[in-house]
Formats: structure tokens, C-alpha cells, sequence
């Protein structure tokens, strides 16, 4: 009978689907009776593929439901007070407190893991624990190799480590006796890498000239790089805050992982999980072409306009005075956007959608929602001249609000056009459209209120669900700006500090720590990095020109070059690999990276000209 917390061997048959007990209260384990109903919990199917003996949790525990993937930390049976480390296994005794065990093991054999801690012999179980409620885990070797147990004793794999630890490349690094490199097995492309333990699966990828896409150039905002890892996930690092809430937004299983936040510790197999044959051609072009993100992430505000009764009024008129009263519409528009410091980046029929802070965001929010006004009133004077030339007239609607969007290049070849695209540019466009069933003409979010509530007067506010949503939100009627709040802010890209010139880039606070982002002045790609201060450098790596912002930064304050093993220090350019080899070796060959002197002033940076 399997004890309590022990997983179930379940014999399951092929085409047929099975329901696994998630709360813990169904009297048919290991599968749900409906006891679950009222607990808000629910059971989690599962549909065989083959017949075959599975394993599935018992403890409630696990990471990879409905499998049991050791949480209970009771897979071995009780085990007497005698246990001593296998003598004749090779454990390296300098490792560091915390730091995995590299391990021989031997086929065949099998080992218990010490969970508690206590032990004398780690890693392995000494006994130590008896009485303290928490049991070894066992391990089955069916291959002689190193294996790397865990040290910290925080591991969600027992008895492997995976990185909780958060020093793993650090000790590895530091310990003579383990591997510099491991293997990697990269599919569908049938071969073998070589990948270093302070490198990304992407950067290892890019670097052994495998066709790996990164739309985001590798931040870990995107999931283009994604993985499934068929061998070897207990040698995967966990995943970083920003994995985890892509993974947790997507529903990726634990074996799908983001390439570029992904570091492994021992030898891998991982599939780059590509879509359909348009993919594949796309990454054989790739090849051929540098490698960069795709866009830039920004903080903005956002402003969607839209024609009330358009429709109605354009039926009663020509083609041409529709075309003429439209442009003349824009054309009040545009030029109040423009006064305020935004910019219009799409006419969909009559609809305006503008962007404020991509050049200037110092009160982006608030000159925005000063242009809904002034449009408002601009309207409202237009809507005399219409009513005396054709006898009728229309109204507008406008929607505000403010989050982070990608800016970048849309479409292909020549068909290519700057935008922004994310879930704000949506919600933007949601939010206009509410001020149809409110009665309304402007309407700010209230993630965009936060940000001027200081400086503006409110009529009314809302709050309901937005088409397309489960959550409630609120929503602000602005009816007027206070006086002396706006500033007059002129846009200077370009002064002077002790006598020389300074180029503006991005605002201090769109670079958070850890990142990097480019920036684009005459012509030139600069990539500005966050990382214990702020750096600027070109975007090029000096063997051949080839763009860095895909590279990935290392804790040591350097940047790897993703296509020919280079690194380099993003603080003073010194190079400290070179194709793969030691400067010293290639000394006359290094060049330096171009490093761009910066500083912080009103809010933004600036690199020197």
C-alpha cells in the first residue's frame, strides 16, 4: 500500500484520459471523486499516450502536475542510523558551503541525499536525521558520470541542484575541479555546442552560429527564444522574476524555458520550439543577416481619438467633401498633438492614435491629456463651421493611457512602418471606446491618473470591466488641467556641460537595473546598459562590427559577444576574450569596445557627443 505523501504507480492505459486528485480530500487516490466541489480547486487531467506505468503525486506538492517530481522528499524507505557516504564515490571536499557537490557516481548504484542538513558525510545521509521528521532522498545511477547534488539544501529537483542556491555560476567558476564547458544537444538542428556555465542557452546558441530568434534581444520580455528541454532540466538554472511571469502569463510547463535567461550546470538537450516552415525560412534568413531586438521597450502615454457619428454625416455627403473635411479634421488635430509635445503614429479611418514621451516624457501624461482638451474645445468650434457649410456636424471621443509598449519597425522589406505595439496601445483604444456608453468625450485611466492627479480637476470617475477582460479598472472624466501646471518644457536634445556637448537619451527611469536598451543619434546605434550605474557604449563588436544588444550581461560588469565567443568589459572596453581565446594570446589582433562617457541630468541621460 503507498504510504501517505508517496507517489502512485499508476499502469495507464493509451487514449484514455485521467483525472488527478489536486486537494488532497478524494477517497480514490490518486484520482479526483468530486470532493474538490466548493474548495475552488479542481482536478487536473492527463491523456495517455502509450500504455505505461506512470508516477503520480501524492504529496500535492509538486512542480509538474500530476507527476510526482520528488517535493515529498519520502521516496527512499526508512533508513537506519548506520548510513555513511559511499566510499568509494569522488566528491570534491573544497566545495563551498551552499555550492552544488560534483559527484561520480557509479551505474547501478544507488545513493540517498542528505535533506536535513545535519549530515557529516555530505552530501549524503549520515543518519543524522532521525527525529527531526525529514528523510533522505534516494537516487538510482543508471549511468557512471558526474552528477551535482545539492548543497543548500533549498533545491526543488532533490536531490540535484538548480540553482536556489544563487552562487552556482560563481562557484563554478571558482572550483578548479569541475568543467568550464558542458555539452548541449540542440534540436531540430542535430548538434552539438559547447555551452560555459556563465552563458545563456541563447548566447550559446548565437555563438555556435544556431539560428535562435530573440525578438527582444534577449531581456527576457518576450518568449521568441523559448525552449523545451528534452534532457538534463534538473541542470537548468531556476527561472529569473522576469521568466517567471512570462511563464506564468503563457502556462509554460516546467521543461519550456526562455533561452536567454536560461544557464545550465551539466550537459543538456533542448529543442528550439519553432512554429511552421515560415519560421524556419525566416531564421535561414536570419543567418545570413546581424541578429538584433526588433524593438525597444518604453514607458508612454498613450491617446486614441475617434469621430462620434461620423458615419450618419458622411452618408449625406459626397466622396470628395468627406475627403476634405477629414483632412481639414487631422489637420486641427495633429497640430494641437504636435504643440504638446506628441506624436501622431496612425490614421485608422477616422480614428487618431498619438503617442506622447517618446521624445520628451517629462509630464508626457499630463501635455496629453491637456491635447484631449484642447481638441475637445478645438472640436467644439469646428462643429460651427461644419453646421454653417453643410448643415450637421459630429463630435469626438478620447481615450488616455499611459504603460509599456514596444517600439519598433512592423512589416517587411519595404513595407516596413515605425510603431508601438502592447497590451497599453489596447487598453488605450478600450478605454475610448467606453466613452460611448458613458456619455462621455475623455476618458484617462487610472494608471494615467496617478500620474497628474495633482495637476488636474475631475468631473466624475468609473468603474467597470474593460471588453475583452475579467477586472474591474477605473476610469477618470478629466474636465481641465489647473492652472501653472504644465511647465513649459522645451524638447533639447543636444547642450552643453563645462564646455562641452551632450547628447539626450533615454529618461533615467526606462532604464531599470539589469537592462539595456538602444538608442539611435546620427545614424549610429548606442547601447545604453544599467548594471551597478549607467553605461553607454557603441552597439558593435569590434571583431566584426556586428551588433551587441543581443549579447548578454554577466555579472562581472561584461558583455558577451552572442557570435564569436567575445567578451567584453562594458565599463572600460577591455577585452577579455577574443574569439574564444585569452587577449594575451591574440594581443595584437584585440580591440577595444568603444566606451561613451555618461551622466544624469533632469531626469534623463546623457552620453557625451
Amino acid at each position: 500500500m503507498t504510504k501517505k505523501d508517496n507517489p502512485y504507480p499508476v499502469e495507464v492505459e493509451a487514449g484514455k484520459k485521467y483525472f488527478w486528485c489536486k486537494c488532497g480530500q478524494s477517497s480514490t487516490q490518486p484520482f479526483c471523486d468530486g470532493s474538490h466541489q466548493g474548495s475552488g480547486m479542481s482536478p487536473v487531467s492527463f491523456h495517455a499516450e502509450e500504455a505505461k506505468t506512470v508516477y503520480l503525486c501524492g504529496c500535492k506538492n509538486t512542480n509538474k502536475p500530476p507527476f510526482c517530481d520528488g517535493s515529498h522528499n519520502a521516496l527512499a524507505k526508512d533508513i537506519g542510523s548506520s548510513l555513511e557516504a559511499p566510499k568509494d564515490v569522488k566528491v570534491d571536499a573544497q566545495t563551498s558551503k551552499n555550492a552544488p557537490y560534483p559527484v561520480e557516481v557509479e551505474a547501478g548504484e544507488k545513493y540517498f541525499w542528505c535533506k536535513c542538513g545535519q549530515s557529516s558525510s555530505q552530501p549524503f545521509c549520515d543518519g543524522s536525521h532521525q527525529g527531526s521528521g525529514i528523510g533522505p532522498v534516494s537516487f538510482h545511477a543508471e549511468e557512471t558520470k558526474i552528477v551535482y547534488l545539492c548543497g543548500c539544501k533549498n533545491t526543488n529537483k532533490p536531490p540535484f541542484c538548480d540553482g536556489s542556491h544563487n552562487t552556482i555560476v560563481k562557484e563554478i567558476d571558482l572550483s578548479s575541479n569541475l568543467p568550464k564547458v558542458f555539452t548541449a544537444k540542440v534540436e531540430p538542428d542535430g548538434k552539438e555546442i559547447q555551452i560555459s556555465p556563465n552563458e545563456s542557452i541563447l548566447t550559446a546558441s548565437l555563438r555556435s552560429n544556431i539560428p535562435h530568434l530573440s525578438a527582444c534581444g534577449g531581456s527576457g520580455k518576450c518568449s521568441t527564444c523559448r525552449v523545451e528541454i528534452i534532457q538534463g532540466e534538473n541542470f537548468c538554472s531556476n527561472r529569473s522574476p522576469l521568466e517567471e511571469k512570462l511563464a506564468k502569463k503563457l502556462r509554460f510547463p516546467s521543461s519550456i524555458r526562455l533561452a536567454c535567461q536560461t544557464k545550465v550546470f551539466g550537459d543538456v538537450t533542448y529543442r528550439r520550439l519553432l512554429l511552421d516552415k515560415r519560421d524556419l525560412n525566416l531564421n535561414s534568413q536570419v543567418t545570413h543577416q546581424k541578429l538584433e531586438s526588433v524593438g525597444t521597450i518604453r514607458n508612454v502615454t498613450i491617446m486614441f481619438s475617434d469621430i462620434k457619428g461620423f458615419t450618419p454625416f458622411s452618408e449625406s455627403l459626397s466622396a470628395y467633401d468627406v475627403i476634405f473635411i477629414l483632412n481639414r479634421y487631422f489637420s486641427i488635430m495633429r497640430e494641437i498633438i504636435i504643440q504638446n509635445g506628441g506624436e501622431i503614429n496612425n490614421y485608422i479611418g477616422d480614428a487618431i492614435m498619438a503617442i506622447f514621451g517618446l521624445k520628451e516624457s517629462r509630464q508626457q501624461t499630463l501635455r496629453a491629456t491637456n491635447a484631449a482638451l484642447q481638441m475637445i474645445d478645438a472640436m467644439d468650434e469646428f462643429k460651427e463651421y461644419l453646421t454653417k457649410a453643410y448643415g450637421t456636424n459630429f463630435d469626438i471621443r478620447v481615450g488616455v493611457h499611459y504603460g509599456e509598449v514596444i517600439v519598433g519597425n512592423v512589416g517587411y522589406g519595404d513595407d516596413q512602418k515605425f510603431t508601438v505595439i502592447g497590451d497599453a496601445v489596447n487598453v488605450a483604444s478600450r478605454i475610448e471606446a467606453i466613452n460611448k456608453d458613458s456619455g462621455t468625450r475623455l476618458l484617462v485611466s487610472d494608471v494615467a491618473y496617478q500620474k497628474i492627479k495633482e495637476s488636474v480637476n475631475v468631473n466624475n470617475f468609473l468603474r467597470l470591466k474593460l471588453r475583452g477582460t475579467s477586472n474591474l479598472i477605473t476610469l477618470h472624466e478629466i474636465n481641465s488641467i489647473k492652472d501653472n501646471a504644465l511647465l513649459n518644457q522645451d524638447i533639447l536634445e543636444e547642450k552643453e556641460f563645462d564646455g562641452e556637448s551632450w547628447i539626450r537619451t533615454l529618461p533615467i527611469s526606462e532604464l531599470q537595473e539589469g537592462e539595456k536598451k538602444k538608442f539611435k543619434y546620427d545614424e549610429e546605434e548606442i547601447l545604453l546598459l544599467n548594471q551597478g550605474g549607467i553605461f553607454a557604449i557603441k552597439n558593435k563588436c569590434p571583431h566584426m562590427d556586428l551588433p551587441l544588444d543581443i549579447g548578454q550581461i554577466t555579472d562581472d560588469g561584461t558583455i558577451l559577444c552572442p557570435y564569436h565567443n567575445s567578451e567584453f568589459c562594458f565599463k572600460s572596453g577591455e577585452v577579455r576574450k577574443w574569439v574564444g581565446l585569452q587577449p594575451k594570446e591574440v594581443e595584437k589582433e584585440c580591440e577595444p569596445l568603444s566606451i561613451i562617457q555618461t551622466k544624469k541630468d533632469e531626469s534623463y541621460i546623457w552620453i557625451k557627443k
